[in-house]
This record gives C-alpha cells, structure tokens and sequence, in this order.
C-alpha cells in the first residue's frame, strides 16, 4: 500500500491501462442502460479518476468513497470511509445498502470470496456489482523473471465464484502489451504508478535489466478484467 501512496502525485499520468479500464466499466453500464442508482459506493477510489468518469455517467443521489488512505478526491461524495476493505464488516458501510457498488482495478489486493459474501446483503435487490481487476496473464514477465506475482485469478475463474449469488450480465477481458524504450523506462513506469507493490522486493541491478530486455524487449502485459453483476 505504501507504493500507492508514494505514487499518489503520479498515478495518473503513469496508468494509461487503468483509465482505459474505467473507461470500459463506464461503457459496460452504458451497453446495458444503466445509469440511475439512489446510493453507490465505490471501493478503492484512490485520486479520484474512476470517480470522475462514473459520475459524469451515472445520476446519483448518494455517493460514498472508500479507500485504505484518504486521497484528495474532487468528486461530490457523501462520505468517505478510510479503511481496508478486508475488514469491512468492521465499518459501518457494511450495515448500509447501495444500488451500485464499483471499482477500478482494486479486487486484485483483496479477499475475493469474503468481500462477494458481503456485497450481497450489501446490495438491493436488482443492484449492480460493477469491477474490473487483472487476470493470470497480468504482469507475466515480472514473474517470470522474478517468481514474484500476486495470486491473480482467471476470468473462468471469477466468473464462477460470482455465480453463486450474482447473475453475471456481462464478464471480459484484454490483453494490453506496453512497450517501453528501455528496460529502466519500464521499471520506472511501475515505481511511478505504484503497481509494483509485489509481496516480495527484488533486487534491480544492471545484470537484471539486460537479461530482461533480452528475453522481453521492454515489454510489460496488462491482462485486465472486467464484471458487471446483478444480485
């Protein structure tokens, strides 16, 4: 969490895939004629960039904000609740009910299984569960240059668990390769985007850089995904 925060001033310059994927989710309720909720919550808001594209898209009433850190939002929110969402039966958001409930590239960090389990007494009846997160294939060349990777689940794999209480209206996915001048440029670009907030840190060094761009050419795989859910 800590690379996120210390990368708060830059993320949105360095995250060209993530605004992308608020973009789709935007899209997703727009293919689907979705666009009027009484109460949303939207975990994970981070700086704010997701908010924006939503509330530009959605009429709303009420609008809580959540995230680990408070982050300098500029949307209207009602609310904005700092705290883990692994531990949201803690906070009083969890005793609430929405009619959307999103978030941008954020479930990745999370409990999958115990958060599903929440959301549906969270949610109305007919509510909107809307999210994207990465896939299997996300940041393939990290692992396997490093044996580092965070526990990244399929789309088979998601769409399953959320079958069990959700109707899943909608389930895709991309991949997205950026190529990079170098190697460094590469490594840079996730210290200024705060992604790399692997499990484990590794050790950088000249021997590391050439072998990577030797094996990968400066390239980097985004395999985002992408849910919309209806309880």
């Amino acid at each position: 969490m800590q690379s996120f925060i210390r990368a708060k001033d830059t993320y949105n310059t360095n995250t060209p895939v993530q605004k992308d994927m608020a973009k789709e989710l935007c899209e997703m309720l727009i293919e689907s004629d979705l666009s009027c909720f009484d109460e949303v919550l939207e975990f994970g808001c981070g700086t704010g960039e997701f908010s924006q594209m939503l509330q530009k898209n959605i009429k709303f009433k009420k609008y809580f904000l959540n995230d680990i850190y408070f982050f300098e939002n500029p949307c209207r929110y009602e609310e904005f609740g700092i705290f883990d969402m692994n531990e949201l039966k803690n906070h009083h958001f969890y005793t609430k009910k929405f009619d959307l409930i999103a978030s941008n590239a954020c479930m990745q960090w999370l409990k999958i299984d115990d958060l599903l389990e929440n959301f549906t007494s969270m949610l109305n009846k007919n509510g909107i569960l809307l999210f994207s997160t990465f896939g299997e294939k996300n940041f393939i060349q990290i692992k396997q240059s490093t044996n580092l990777s965070l526990d990244y689940l399929s789309l088979e794999q998601i769409s399953k668990k959320l079958s069990t209480n959700f109707k899943v209206l909608q389930a895709k996915e991309k991949v997205v390769n950026l190529k990079f001048n170098s190697t460094l440029g590469l490594f840079k670009h996730l210290k200024l985007s705060g992604v790399n907030a692997l499990q484990k840190k590794f050790f950088i060094g000249k021997e590391f850089l050439k072998n990577y761009e030797k094996e990968f050419q400066n390239t980097l795989t985004y395999h985002p995904l992408f849910f919309m859910c209806q309880i």
